[in-house]
């Protein structure tokens, strides 16, 4: 039975996105799992992600210190590459900008 879950959670795994996070301007964290962009939507114990493509239903759940719990539902578009090149340009930008200015 342990080597039943051990399989189980290897495969589970395997599965799960890398995430990563992206600050916007306005100070609101995007969530990043396989080049799609996702939104805080609610946030208690867990907190709950939505796609930003407001037609799609894929949604991501993780825990008070930002650990992937799951992932719901499949995207209904392509993965966001270049809208992640510009929001990491972005960030470059805001960041030397504060940086160089006392």
């Amino acid at each position: 039975m342990a080597e039943a879950f051990v399989i189980l959670t290897s495969k589970i795994q395997a599965k799960s996105p890398a995430i990563s996070f992206i600050n916007l301007n306005k100070g609101k964290p995007l969530l990043v799992a396989d080049d799609y962009t996702f939104k805080l939507n609610k946030a208690t114990t867990t907190k709950y992600w939505i796609c930003t493509i407001k037609v799609c239903a894929a949604k991501v759940h993780t825990d008070s210190n930002n650990g992937l719990m799951k992932s719901v539902g499949t995207h209904s578009h392509l993965p966001e590459k270049e809208k992640l090149e510009v929001c990491a340009a972005r960030e470059k930008i805001t960041f030397f900008k504060n940086f160089s200015h006392p």
